[in-house]
């Protein structure tokens, strides 16, 4: 006949368990009263069950386990000397409890005890092991996306913040892009009001398209116009070939035309305010001189494309909000993992 086990409990049980409710699933598992249960508690050892195979034996020390119960499997021994030692909870009586004694030896019975042991602690190993591996796999994760997040946070600032400043320069030069008489005329007021201080007015300039010769006739038309009307030099006694070579060259700094757009209107906002320029003084200071006017619109173009070759040019925009749109959902994503990660790192810790 094969040799039976039973399992030993001396009083112990695990850090976190509830003695109260472990008395009382105890004595449902061993169907016994309440009481008897709570004296298996003093802290002598008693045999909870016994005359078990070695898989009966490990099925229950496992269950008492999740109960919170600290048991042993030993061999079962039905000698006198065993039962002082163990006194049995349960007197569950058997038919071989007498004859078993005489069917195994003390060599067989060392082996199968030590094969039982043997099994639980590599079953115990494994799980041990598996938990060990599982958090550091998890604990591994964790810092590779704190890290990736540290290099997401830094990326997504540093595309925010050029993003900010090609905004920022952008505003900037589209504050230079037209100049027109109005723009001279306040540029006198102010010169005259607050110590030779400067305003730009941006304005729209719907001006067809000619080309440079034509331009200038079209100019020195209206600027004749209103040199006339002032009493001022008119275009060719200003040096008219030598001028229109100035004001082409000046055109050829940017796109073409957009110069000559300029000065074109700036000649007829003068010819539209010769009435009221006509009855000053000449040495009244408001009093446009045209040539003054168009040298001071002149040097002004000339300053406003130098200015706009050197500022940075944003050429991709729509990348750069991409980039930015792209870095944030990352981020989210990794704080996302980080919170999943800790929280399966907290409920491995419990277990």
């Amino acid at each position: 006949m094969s040799a039976t086990f039973k399992i030993i409990f001396n009083g112990q049980l695990h850090q976190h368990a509830n003695i109260p409710l472990v008395q009382k699933e105890l004595s449902q598992f061993l169907n016994i009263p309440h009481a008897i249960a709570i004296k298996l508690f003093d802290g002598k050892p008693y045999a909870l069950k016994k005359d078990l195979t070695s898989i009966e034996a490990v099925k229950a020390e496992s269950s008492l386990k999740k109960m919170g119960l600290i048991t042993r499997v030993e061999l079962h021994q039905s000698t006198s000397l065993t039962e002082k030692q163990y006194p049995l909870a349960l007197k569950t009586p058997t038919n071989y409890d007498n004859a078993k004694t005489h069917k195994t030896s003390n060599s067989k019975r060392i082996l199968l005890q030590k094969k039982a042991i043997y099994v639980r602690d590599m079953i115990t190993r494994y799980k041990n092991y598996k938990v060990k591996l599982q958090r550091a796999s998890l604990k591994s994760l964790l810092y590779f996306c704190y890290v990736s997040l540290l290099v997401v946070t830094i990326t997504g600032l540093t595309i925010s913040c050029n993003l900010l400043s090609n905004i920022v320069n952008e505003s900037q030069s589209n504050t230079l892009v037209n100049l027109t008489y109005q723009d001279y005329k306040q540029y006198i007021t102010d010169q005259n009001a607050i110590n030779n201080q400067q305003s730009n007015i941006n304005t729209d300039n719907n001006a067809s398209q000619n080309q440079g010769s034509e331009q200038f006739n079209r100019f020195a038309l209206l600027i004749n116009s209103y040199a006339e009307n002032v009493k001022q030099p008119n275009v060719e006694k200003m040096g008219g070939e030598k001028l229109n070579l100035r004001l082409q060259e000046i055109d050829e700094l940017g796109e073409k035309n957009v110069f000559w757009l300029q000065l074109i209107n700036l000649a007829k906002n003068l010819y539209n305010d010769a009435h009221v320029m006509s009855t000053l003084s000449n040495a009244d200071p408001n009093k446009v001189q045209w040539i003054n006017a168009v040298d001071w619109i002149s040097q002004r173009y000339i300053r406003q494309q130098q200015n706009s070759n050197s500022l940075p040019k944003v050429n991709e925009p729509n990348n750069v909000m991409l980039n930015l749109t792209l870095s944030i959902s990352v981020l989210s994503l990794l704080i996302l993992m980080i919170i999943v990660i800790k929280m399966k790192l907290r409920t491995i810790r419990e277990t």
